[in-house]
């Protein structure tokens, strides 16, 4: 109802025409009148691309209007004549995407004079776009180059444009701690956050082309930061033209050839030794991570020249090429059993000394093994390389054609941590790879018609993976002979995730195509075309797949004795979602100082069932001065419209492999101890070592040829002994999609303000209203359901008891009890004290204190004893869960997962920027400037697309200031050239600053047993006292004391969702290079980029959890240190760093 209210509402606003804005070309147009203010009609208007000697011509009508539209950006050179008139031109009128240019021009009688040139410099040029409705901003190449950019990523340009802000969770810019363990930003939480929209509901585009990754919410492929022209912003507002985006647009567009051969030879390099330690290296007495960096690489450009052909002024080329390394090593540092096993070739030892596999090595048994050192400081870089090419050729003045190629490889195996366990073939790597083709082709039907047709082709494979991902996973348990601690040796393969990568592999392929028409009639340009888009999502999850043999022991390795095995089948999802979308624009010059718009588009996806999303958008731009003087100054904007983002493939992917029930996995600690058959069926698999099973058949055989009655009585095992069958996998619970599943929508209102203030000066105000709805959120379909005259799970398990039958018989009988909160144990057989053990072979009677601050979630079972399991009684959490089982709709697994369209947020922000295009301001100086404040508020429900509430499904508990809210954000950038005294030197500083962002506090756990660990904290205390606090101010005894548990079961906490406040941010870089010229040609610049450069401490929560911890009245030095380090961020900012380099244009 809402959307058609809206719709009606948008149709009416803008009944007199419609939107239709281009933001990839470049649109010109004008009156040419006499010297009295008549109108010359046929005068001809000509556009020369001074690059390329490309020509547009365009003849002015009865009013004397003309309009040249798709015009690539660039500078120009525009000459207007006429019969009877003496001609005009003017030259270097620089142009950027999007751009539309009012260029109004007198001609004299040619009896007056017969020609005249214009030199059009910054200073002349029109600063302020009386046409645009659009609102955003565009980084051109000169801040490119020189703006300090640490990680070379063109995107992170984006974040010095006002209305942006990092995405939730962000880890980017922080600093890399030795022997830390961070976790790293979820991948579906997108790059950024633009006009408030969901940071993963952007849509990143190069020339004009997706350059998405579908699955996750990144962008596919990164071209080199030489090969870059300009990085267009667009906040909101964006064309019809384009949609798959509730956030922003940011479009890439590449450098391309012209007359001249021009060329660059760059590198770059970074050493340890330039830089600062971290702020905890320094706090905690490490040294600086040991680091080496060198990015050289090329661009080549011009005409093609080839034997018999001279392609100037009609065939042009553009390459670049940049390989990045980073050099690092990891030490393995580990131990090889001396006697080898006879079937698997670990590496020969390097130390000579044998230790006893024994935790008393002086008193070693028959039974142990013995172990040698092996030592490798192994070569673990991050190197890749990155290509971009294109060749524009012009068949004639109404044809031309781009065909472009991207080429990408990365492989990342750097490691944070001092040592690892893991052998050469068990070290993971991130790798991306990913390819594409595009073409282009504009047609100029006639001087008012206009045809593009774009096509892509793209392959994109990143991976977290091994060498030899096939391989089985090899664990060996053994006994450090140093630390006396158990350590595990991996072989093999690794199929591990940590807790910055997810294991898996992944092929996305896109063909798109794209086809645009614009026709010109009197006042209207009329704009409409299709996107069609093919997209194939291939999945892998690697967690063992490849099966992965476990020896608890290195005798048992020696002896091939496996003592568990696993593996998972059915770990592929295959997605194929097409979309399309259509769209219509009619932009009309209602008068000279007024154009308003509006257009419509259609857009359909069919990996869901959503056939409604019709998003109308509607713009007005109107000059207040009209005629009078200052017309062209300022211009008053207006716009509103619906927009829709897209489907992100991997929760469909999730769901299709759910519904197929393909997934099937196997582990022999599920293989009942009872007349011996676990350790029959893991003899049997044994026979097979080191070999996993091609296929679920060829696992079953093994595991049906093994015995599971008793010796006397031999029955074979059953095919599904050991199974589980489509359960949760890698992290991932069962999920479904809700029938009503809906794509995000968003509903965005502009209102803005831009003026020129003095010569070249503007200062632009907008204030943007942007409601998000049907955000994707999840909540448990296969909870316990609560029995009528409780009020939650803690009243229930207080009234019953939990009976669970042992091995030999006897029962175990669970009471459950409200006891002291102090209880570190929270299993005894005596409430009052809290003592005495449960035993697992005796008819007993367990009590489980719901206060406890035990957080254990181990299920009972009746494996004690039998080396598998440690805690057979179970934990005060995992006994609760298996107390309330019966209760589950479906008992037989636990968290069912439900993607629903119940999620919402929204976003008000004004956004004030002052800027200043580079100029020269005399005495030598010269420069740039941008300074953009932004003032908003962004609350939402949830984190992302798989978020759950504290309370499943209830989702109006959850809203709150998102975590990305800064209410004040300022970035200031710009350039600064000195004169020859000063050494000619130019400064390009970066300072952005953002006001305190919010946190959540929770337990971590899931002590509400909703299967999920968004619980949140009791606290009774001022909500204004959960600040972020400095490393070593002690342990917060006072707070702390306002803090108490919920009882296991208990609904939720008292305060609201990110309630904390966390810490400010402040960001200052600093770029200082010198230009060296030799000739016209020729120019050397070197360049020393500084980033935070005062080695300012700012402190972040990165990716953390920021968790509410309760111990026992002993707590042991360990926990003191977390208790001393409650609310303390476990991050900053990076260091200091310093990059030198160079640049040689020819």
């Amino acid at each position: 109802m809402r959307k058609t209210v809206l719709l009606v509402f948008l149709c009416l606003a803008a009944a007199a025409g419609a939107f239709g804005q281009d933001l990839d070309d470049v649109v010109i147009s004008g009156r040419v009148v006499d010297t009295n203010g008549q109108a010359i009609a046929g005068a001809t208007v000509t556009a020369r691309q001074t690059a390329t000697g490309q020509e547009r011509t365009a003849t002015t009508n009865s009013d004397g209007r003309y309009r040249l539209i798709e015009l690539p950006p660039g500078p120009y050179t525009i000459r207007f004549s006429a019969t009877g008139f003496g001609a005009k031109e003017r030259v270097e009128l620089n142009t950027i995407s999007g751009q539309s240019l009012q260029l109004d021009i007198d001609l004299s009688p040619a009896d007056v004079q017969a020609e005249t040139t214009v030199t059009v410099t910054d200073e002349d040029a029109p600063v302020i776009d009386t046409t645009r409705t659009i609102v955003g901003g565009t980084i051109e190449q000169r801040e490119i180059e020189e703006l300090p950019n640490i990680g070379r990523n063109p995107l992170d340009l984006v974040l010095t444009l006002g209305g942006t802000a990092e995405e939730a969770l962000s880890t980017s810019d922080l600093a890399e701690d030795r022997n830390a363990n961070p976790r790293s930003t979820p991948l579906e939480q997108g790059n950024f956050t633009i006009a408030g929209g969901a940071s993963y509901s952007n849509n990143i585009t190069i020339d004009g082309l997706d350059n998405n990754d579908d699955r996750s919410a990144r962008d596919r492929f990164q071209p080199s930061l030489e090969a870059i022209e300009e990085v267009q912003v667009i906040r909101n507002q964006f064309s019809a033209e384009y949609g798959r985006a509730s956030g922003g647009r940011i479009n890439l567009r590449t450098r391309a050839g012209g007359n001249k051969f021009r060329g660059r030879a760059f590198m770059f390099y970074r050493d340890d030794r330039l830089n600062a330690n971290t702020w905890y290296n320094n706090s905690r007495g490490i040294d600086r991570l040991p680091l080496k960096y060198y990015n050289p690489g090329f661009t080549l450009g011009g005409p093609v020249i080839l034997p018999g052909y001279n392609g100037r002024n009609r065939t042009f080329f553009f390459a670049a090429y940049e390989y990045q390394r980073f050099d690092d090593t990891t030490l393995i540092d580990t131990y090889i059993p001396v006697v080898p096993n006879p079937n698997f070739q670990l590496p020969t030892p390097t130390g000579t000394e044998q230790f006893c596999d024994n935790a008393n090595p002086s008193n070693c048994p028959a039974t142990a093994g013995f172990v040698q050192n092996y030592q490798n400081l192994y070569a673990t870089p991050n190197a890749g390389n990155i290509v971009t090419a294109r060749v524009d050729h012009r068949f004639n003045n109404s044809v031309d054609v781009t065909v472009g190629w991207q080429f990408g490889r990365r492989k990342n195996r750097r490691t944070s941590g001092a040592s690892t366990t893991r052998i050469e073939d068990a070290l993971q790597a991130r790798n991306i790879n990913t390819d594409a083709i595009n073409f282009t082709n504009n047609w100029v039907i006639r001087s008012n018609a206009v045809n593009q047709f774009r096509f892509q082709w793209s392959n994109y494979k990143p991976s977290y993976q091994t060498d030899d991902p096939l391989a089985p996973v090899i664990l060996i348990g053994y006994r450090n002979p140093v630390t006396n601690s158990v350590q595990t040796l991996i072989a093999g393969n690794s199929t591990a995730s940590s807790l910055q990568n997810f294991a898996d592999s992944r092929e996305e392929r896109r063909l798109q195509f794209q086809n645009t028409t614009t026709y010109i009639t009197g006042r209207h340009t009329f704009k409409f075309g299709a996107d069609i888009q093919d997209v194939n999502s291939q999945a892998v999850a690697l967690g063992d797949a490849t099966g992965t043999y476990n020896f608890n022991s290195v005798l048992n390795y020696s002896n091939n004795v496996v003592t568990r095995y696993r593996q998972n089948f059915g770990t592929a999802t295959d997605v194929t979602n097409t979309y399309w979308g259509v769209f219509f624009n009619d932009e009309w010059k209602a008068a000279q100082n007024l154009t308003i718009n509006f257009g419509l588009r259609y857009e359909n996806e069919t990996a869901i069932d959503d056939n409604n999303n019709f998003g109308p958008r509607v713009g007005v731009a109107w000059d207040p001065f009209g005629k009078k003087r200052g017309a062209g100054r300022t211009v008053v904007r207006f716009g509103a419209g619906i927009f829709y983002n897209r489907v992100l493939l991997r929760t469909v992917g999730d769901f299709i492999q759910n519904q197929q029930g393909s997934l099937a996995s196997f582990d022999s600690n599920l293989i009942p101890t009872t007349n011996n058959a676990r350790n029959n069926v893991l003899a049997r698999i044994s026979q097979d070592f080191p070999n996993g099973y091609a296929s679920l058949e060829a696992l079953r055989s093994a595991i049906t040829a093994a015995n599971c009655g008793p010796v006397a009585t031999p029955v074979p095992c059953s095919p599904t002994t050991g199974f589980q069958v489509n359960t949760a996998s890698g992290g991932n619970p069962l999920r479904s999609i809700d029938p009503n599943l809906r794509i995000p929508e968003s509903y965005q209102f502009n209102v803005g303000f831009e003026r020129e203030i003095a010569r070249g000066w503007v200062v632009e105000a907008n204030y943007t209203w942007n409601k998000t709805v049907k955000l994707w959120r999840e909540y448990n379909t296969n909870l316990p359901v609560l029995p009528s005259g409780f009020s939650d799970y803690t009243a229930y398990l207080l009234a019953n008891n939990f009976l669970f039958t042992n091995a030999n018989g006897t029962v175990r009988t669970y009471r459950f009890y409200l006891g002291p909160s102090a209880d570190a144990s929270g299993v005894s057989t005596n409430p009052d004290t809290q003592s005495g053990t449960c035993s697992t072979s005796a008819n007993v009677t367990c009590w489980i204190n719901l206060n406890t601050t035990n957080t254990s979630t181990t299920t009972p079972n009746t494996n004690a004893s039998d080396g598998v399991s440690s805690n057979s009684i179970g934990g005060p959490i995992g006994i609760a869960r298996e107390a309330l089982r019966n209760l589950r709709p479906d008992p037989s697994v636990d968290e069912k997962e439900r993607v629903a369209s119940i999620g919402n947020a929204f976003y008000h922000g004004l956004v004030v920027e002052f800027r200043r295009r580079y100029r020269e301001i005399g005495y030598g100086f010269g420069g740039s400037f941008r300074a953009v404040y932004t003032l908003s508020k962004l609350m939402d429900d949830g984190l992302n697309n798989t978020s759950n509430a504290e309370i499943s499904g209830d989702f109006s508990r959850e809203w709150a200031r998102a975590l990305q809210d800064r209410r004040h954000r300022f970035a200031l950038s710009g350039t600064i050239e000195t004169p020859r005294w000063f050494g000619k030197l130019r400064f390009a500083p970066v300072f952005r600053f953002g006001s305190s962002a919010p946190f959540n506090l929770g337990y971590g756990i899931d002590r509400n047993l909703n299967d999920s660990s968004t619980d949140r904290v009791i606290f009774n205390g001022d909500i204004r006292e959960l600040v972020w606090r400095k490393p070593g101010s002690g342990i917060p005894t006072d707070l702390l004391a306002k803090f108490s548990l919920q009882p296991i079961g208990a609904a939720s906490g008292n305060i609201p969702r990110n309630a904390g406040r966390g810490p400010r941010q402040y960001i200052f870089d600093l770029n200082v290079t010198r230009e060296f010229r030799f000739g016209e040609r020729f120019r050397l610049r070197p360049v020393a980029e500084f980033g935070n450069i005062l080695n300012m401490a700012v402190f972040s929560y990165g990716s953390e959890f920021v968790d509410f911890l309760r111990f026992g009245p002993n707590p042991t030095a360990n926990q003191l240190q977390q208790l001393e380090n409650f609310l303390v961020p476990t991050r900053t900012y990076r260091q200091r760093q310093i990059r030198i380099g160079i640049r040689f244009d020819f």
